[in-house]
């Protein structure tokens, strides 16, 4: 076939479906193809270096689907041959972290600072040389026994991956390296930790595309998305021609897209640092006090520390009580359907707002989370309230029931009673609350009828025995099964 002699044309020896480790067999005698697709006689390819494009280059638009399709397969074996000689990424070796640790507080900020701008750059220039030399597999779709791209595919990714993967342990190294705390700020922290959040979210989607790879053979869901229109209508072929086998195309799409979602963000990230590191200086030269990393680290009237609450957010550090909740709404809710109004419920010490999240699932229940960890409503990005529930306050609004789960138990005794009186200001209906006897987290320990009293004292509600006892039959966890109560206002207030 012609294929076939232009293959010998080109020198390139064995089948048309390159193996893995093809160079052994991409004989390219011939000559060398330079980066604008140009044909040369002679040369080594291996030590090639792009000329610098003259006046005539820049000003000429080279349309490469309408070269030969010689060309392009030269194109093609030249841009993977560059990909095979490129440098292996470095690592962070012991000598790059004993001179990281030599440096000043001041340094070793600017140092990461200006690590996280190097790697923004150099995937940012690597995604494009990856997406120039996709886009030659879609002028070559007519020839799909050309498999190379599964090779490009998989090099990118395990690159992109050890750039970042090596800024992100010196970023650790250094962390961890500050005894004390009294380099990196917690606001600085805050920057590496968000940069590691969201690693493992772009870490978690390339551990997906592999799986989809190794089950299913594509890295994504294949859809023939390109061939219907808005209105889900099957479209004409576009004027570049049918489109190319939906499964190869769609992986070269996916995993481009992968490390485009990687150069976004680290481009962000570098920003964020810059502006961190720009700020610790600022406030040093200033002569101003560092951030006190109190706040952040030891919680207040036995609230979580913010990074103690970020860390279970992350790693899912908090408990569900399904059975709870079921039984919630059906001995002590007790919303009604269709047309009726949801019932309101307030959750005093909500913890990540998990409770709240699965009342409001079932579309019978309006529920508000609060909790009194320093910038809750910034780690949750709204879903919790803070509020300090240490200290008697005044809501914008009342609902119908309060929430109120091991929380009591954390507080010393008088800021305990002005918890009860803030639940009395609130609940329009009553109080669903635990108090564990053993007194975890705190000296002031009280068993149950110490418990029924203060509460009682203090919201002016009655305890309902019944009630509480079919509540406690459906929870799962020890915890609630023992400790937890219903106290109901007499008379409710009716709105």
């Amino acid at each position: 076939s012609s294929r076939v002699g232009s293959r010998a044309a080109m020198g390139l020896k064995g089948p048309r479906r390159w193996p893995w480790a093809p160079w052994p067999l991409l004989g390219l005698v011939a000559g060398i193809v330079d980066e604008a697709g140009r044909y040369r006689p002679g040369g080594d390819i291996g030590d090639l270096a792009p000329l610098e494009p003259t006046e005539e280059d820049r000003n000429a638009s080279v349309d490469l689907s309408k070269q030969p399709i010689d060309k392009i397969f030269k194109l093609l074996a030249y841009e993977l041959f560059r990909e095979e000689k490129r440098p292996r990424e470095t690592h962070f070796g012991v000598a790059h972290f004993q001179a990281a640790t030599e440096l000043s507080c001041e340094e070793r900020l600017i140092d990461l600072a200006l690590d996280a701008g190097r790697v923004s750059e150099e995937v940012h220039i690597y995604h494009q040389n990856v997406t120039s030399t996709s886009g030659l597999y879609w002028i070559l779709h007519k020839y799909p026994e050309e498999h190379s791209w599964v090779w490009l595919i998989s090099v990118s990714h395990d690159r992109v991956m050890r750039k970042v993967e090596n800024h992100i342990s010196r970023m650790s190294a250094l962390a961890l390296d500050d005894e004390g705390l009294k380099c990196m700020s917690p606001g600085f922290r805050t920057v590496l930790m968000n940069a590691i959040v969201v690693w493992k979210r772009m870490a978690g989607d390339h551990i997906a595309l592999l799986w989809n790879g190794v089950a299913f053979g594509v890295l994504g869901d294949v859809t023939s998305w390109r061939e219907l229109d808005e209105d889900g209508e099957t479209t004409e072929a576009g004027p570049g021609g049918p489109p190319p086998n939906v499964s190869w195309s769609e992986n070269l799409i996916f995993a481009n897209m992968w490390i485009s979602s990687v150069q976004k963000w680290l481009q962000h990230h570098a920003q964020e640092l810059r502006h961190a590191a720009y700020s610790e200086l600022s406030r040093a030269q200033a002569g101003q006090p560092g951030e006190d990393p109190g706040r952040w680290l030891q919680g207040k009237d036995g609230a979580l520390s913010s990074f103690e609450y970020l860390r279970r957010q992350l790693w899912g550090g908090w408990q569900l009580d399904k059975g709870f909740l079921r039984g919630l709404l059906r001995h002590c809710l007790q919303p009604g359907y269709g047309d009726s109004a949801p019932v309101s419920v307030a959750d005093f010490g909500a913890g990540g707002g998990q409770y709240s999240e699965w009342l409001n699932d079932t579309g019978l229940v309006e529920a508000v989370a609060f909790d009194s960890t320093a910038s809750v409503q910034e780690i949750t990005g709204g879903s919790v309230q803070e509020l300090d529930l240490a200290d008697e306050v005044q809501l914008w609004r009342t609902f119908n029931w309060v929430i109120c789960l091991d929380v009591g138990p954390h507080l010393p005794p008088e800021r305990a009673r002005r918890l009860f009186r803030s639940v009395r200001r609130h609940a329009d209906r009553g109080l669903v609350a635990s108090w564990p006897s053993n007194g975890a987290g705190s000296p002031d320990a009280l068993n149950e009828p110490a418990f029924v009293a203060l509460t009682e004292v203090e919201t002016g509600f009655t305890f309902d025995a019944s009630a509480t006892e079919l509540l406690r039959q459906s929870c799962d966890l020890p915890r609630l099964a023992s400790s937890v109560a219903i106290f109901r206002r007499t008379p409710p207030v009716e709105l």
